[in-house]
């Protein structure tokens, strides 16, 4: 497991729909999941990690330029959810699809690790989802 503080003064970070990038100093980039931080990997030679965080930056922006409601389901998902959760809520929306009441049973309403969100909120990230999908034609 990784430590931020151990590879200096953080770049930027990049949020994707259930992880995180985060640039260092040293040129490490580590990624985290479910509160974990691990090596990505590393800038590549003469490539600073100023230039590397900038192009990564010009990726996700052309990205949410072509796929604006993929954009509005990440944002949502990590709002309702953070970071820690989204991949939980993510996976639900992915297995069971338009069911509303089992995704807020299985996300919201089990035995621990709860995300706190009313059945409106899953139904709208639901939405965004199924609208992302349709108009990416991939997985979100």
């Amino acid at each position: 497991m990784a430590k931020l503080s151990a590879h200096g003064r953080e770049i930027g970070r990049m949020y994707y729909t259930t992880f995180a990038k985060a640039y260092m100093a040293d040129g490490v980039i580590l990624f985290t999941e479910a509160g974990k931080w691990k090596v990505y990997g590393k800038c590549k030679p003469g490539v600073t990690p100023e230039q590397a965080f900038a192009l990564a930056k010009q990726k996700q922006a052309e990205l949410y330029e072509e796929k604006p409601a993929l954009r509005e389901y990440r944002k949502r998902l990590l709002w309702v959810a953070g970071l820690g959760k989204a991949w939980k809520l993510h996976a639900a929306i992915q297995l069971l699809g338009d069911d509303v009441d089992g995704i807020w049973s299985e996300c919201c309403d089990g035995f621990g690790d709860n995300i706190h969100a009313d059945v409106d909120e899953i139904a709208e990230l639901v939405r965004l989802y199924t609208v992302a999908v349709e108009r990416a034609g991939t997985e979100a």
